[in-house]
């Protein structure tokens, strides 16, 4: 199942009316090879997200060049994201999908990249993340979270399946040992089934699109959702975050912040720097994919959610999160940065 809002496919058949008439020669991407990143190892949802827009959206382009997929993990994809921003060629043959987590990174920490300043093209889906735990670790609410030490895997120390763990512990004083250093969704998906860990914080479709007997066996249970208030039906009776942090609170004007990353989604960008026409071009073709029945029932039947964003909104949706990010909140939101840890 994906989950749906009624109005984003419209939003996104605008977006393709409003960029307006592609200034780039027929033939500019004729010959030429585009390569998807993926800010994390195979195995997992962001590297099917990227395979979704691998395989289609050379359709839509003018030219028609070749495509293919690019691993680069690390640092819960500090690693892509630094490479977009210092080194990638500003030319659209490479395309970048932002990991969860590290639109929000560089106001906490010093990285070597903005955010900010991509140029982006659009989102497949915009997912709710949620606290899921293996079937065998005993938990039955969240107060048993309270109670004892539960180790759950993550990748870098800037990703949502981090942070968020990291939040949850600070204001609802839970005791998640965050267990770093697995790069992907695949290994921490094995390292839950090998007993190394009890669990993850992610979404629906990381089990639905990589363990798909693992939901409908129940070998996995969430038991906190964050992100967009309209999640996958799936987490219908399962608490949200946001019903725990009182609006108005410091607490909960911190999670505000942190959840940008959830809001924007699984976004793609080009490098910053790259030619406006450029821009234009690959816009219009990611938005005519977006809206394209083909890519949609693809991007289902791959287990995936399907909820775009358009560029636009992505960019609105950004602003707007930086804008809560005043100097009072933003010492608060340091503080879920202050400790780290080593794997095992």
């Amino acid at each position: 199942m994906n989950r749906k809002t009624t109005g984003s496919l419209a939003l996104v058949v605008g977006a393709i009316m409003t960029v307006g008439t592609p200034a780039v020669a027929a033939d500019y991407f004729a010959g030429k090879t585009i390569t998807v990143q993926v800010p994390s190892g195979s195995g997992g949802s962001y590297h099917a997200y990227c395979q979704m827009v691998q395989r289609n959206l050379s359709r839509f382009i003018a030219g028609k060049p070749n495509t293919v997929i690019q691993n680069l993990p690390g640092g819960g994809g500090a690693k892509s994201a630094s490479y977009m921003y210092n080194v990638a060629p500003k030319n659209g043959t490479v395309i970048g999908m932002i990991a969860p987590g590290n639109i929000t990174t560089p106001l906490v920490r010093k990285v070597k990249f903005d955010a900010t300043k991509f140029e982006w093209l659009g989102s497949p889906a915009a997912r709710s993340s949620a606290l899921w735990f293996w079937h065998t670790a005993g938990v039955k609410s969240l107060d048993d979270v309270k109670k004892r030490v539960i180790p759950i895997a993550t990748s870098g120390f800037g990703s949502s399946s981090s942070v968020l763990p990291r939040l949850v512990n600070k204001y609802l004083g839970t005791k998640l040992n965050i267990i770093y250093g697995y790069r992907g969704g695949g290994l921490m998906n094995l390292a839950i089934e090998k007993g190394e860990v009890m669990g993850r914080v992610t979404f629906h479709s990381a089990f639905s699109a990589a363990r798909p007997t693992w939901l409908p066996e129940k070998k996995v249970n969430a038991f906190l959702v964050m992100g967009p208030r309209d999640p996958h039906p799936a987490f219908k009776g399962v608490p949200h975050i946001m019903d725990l942090l009182k609006e108005g609170t410091t607490e909960r004007a911190v999670y505000d912040v942190i959840a940008i990353n959830l809001e924007v989604g699984q976004a793609f960008y080009v490098a910053p720097g790259t030619p406006k026409r450029i821009v234009d071009e690959m816009g219009t073709a990611f938005a005519a994919m977006l809206a394209d029945p083909t890519f949609k029932d693809q991007v289902i039947k791959r287990g995936l959610e399907y909820s775009p964003v358009s560029a636009a909104d992505i960019r609105k949706k950004i602003k707007a999160g930086f804008a809560k990010a005043t100097p009072e909140i933003l010492k608060e939101v340091k503080k879920i940065f202050h400790k780290t840890k080593k794997k095992g």
